[in-house]
C-alpha cells in the first residue's frame, strides 16, 4: 500500500494502516522491532511528527510497544487462559464439586425478576420467593478475566444461601437433589459492550467489548434449574469447544 498525498485521509492515518497491514501480513511478527522513526520518514517521504503520530496511535491501541533506548516493537500476544473442553455446564455453580478457592462472593437473595421469571417459565400471576445469586471471578494469577453469575430458584434450593454461609459442603447441599441438578443447557455466546458494573469488575474501559455467555441450564426433568450470565475478557480468555 502506497501513501497517497492527495488523499483526504491524513498521512499519519495512512501510515498507521500500512504498519497494521505489515503486521497482519507477517512482515513484522510479535516481538519484532519495526524501522525507526527516521527510517520510516525516509522510506515514505514523511515528516517526523507525522510518523510519530502514527506510532503513538498504534502504541495507544496496544499494537506497538516502545522500549526506551532500544526501539519500537510489535506487541507480544497476551497470555490467555485456555478453558478446555468448554460446554454448557462449564460455569454451572450447581455443577461445582466445591466452592472453596473460587473467590465466591456472599450469596445474595434476589427478588423475582420478569426476565428471569420468563427464562425459568414461572407464571407471571403466581408469586415465588425469588432467586439466589452466586457470583465469583475467573482469575489468572492477579488478573481478573471474567465475572460469573448463577441464578438459582429459591423454591428449588430453599436453604442454599444459609448452607453456604454456614460452610456446608456442596456434596451435602446437593444430597437428594440430583434430579434438580443441570444436565444440559442452551447458552448464547455473543460479543457485546460491557455493562458498567462489568467494566469496573474487569478493570477495563467502559463499553469495551466482552464475550458474554448467557442462558438456562436444564435438569433431568427438562425444567430450568439455573441461569448463567458470564462476561469474559476476549483478549485474555480462549474457549476450547468440544
Amino acid at each position: 500500500m502506497r501513501l497517497d498525498k492527495h488523499s483526504s485521509i491524513p498521512l499519519y492515518a495512512q501510515l498507521r494502516e500500512v504498519l497494521v497491514e505489515d503486521i497482519q501480513d507477517g512482515v513484522y511478527k510479535p516481538g519484532d522491532r519495526i524501522p525507526s522513526e527516521l527510517d520510516l520518514c525516509k522510506e515514505h517521504d514523511l515528516s517526523r511528527p507525522t510518523v510519530r503520530q502514527a506510532i503513538s496511535d498504534l502504541v495507544s491501541d496496544g499494537i506497538l510497544n516502545i522500549e526506551k533506548g532500544k526501539g519500537t516493537y510489535v506487541a507480544l500476544e497476551p497470555e490467555r487462559l485456555v478453558i478446555e473442553h468448554f460446554n454448557a455446564l462449564t460455569f454451572s455453580f450447581l455443577n461445582f464439586d466445591t466452592y472453596e478457592g473460587v473467590g465466591l462472593k456472599p450469596i445474595k437473595l434476589m427478588e423475582p425478576d420478569p426476565i428471569l421469571d420468563k427464562m425459568f417459565k414461572f407464571p407471571a400471576d403466581k408469586p415465588h420467593p425469588g432467586y439466589w445469586l452466586a457470583e465469583w471471578p475467573l482469575n489468572m494469577e492477579k488478573e481478573i478475566l471474567g465475572i460469573c453469575q448463577s441464578y438459582i430458584p429459591v423454591q428449588m434450593f430453599p436453604e442454599l444461601g444459609q448452607s453456604i454461609s454456614a460452610g456446608k459442603r456442596m456434596v451435602d447441599i446437593k444430597s437428594n437433589k440430583y434430579a434438580m441438578l443441570p444436565q444440559k443447557g442452551s447458552l448464547n455466546i455473543l460479543s457485546r459492550p460491557a455493562k458498567n458494573k462489568e467494566s469496573k469488575a474487569l478493570n477495563i474501559p467502559k463499553r469495551t467489548f466482552v464475550l458474554a455467555i448467557e442462558g438456562p441450564l436444564f435438569a433431568r426433568n427438562s425444567h430450568v434449574c439455573e441461569v448463567l450470565r458470564v462476561a469474559l475478557r476476549p483478549d485474555l480468555v480462549q474457549l476450547e469447544l468440544n
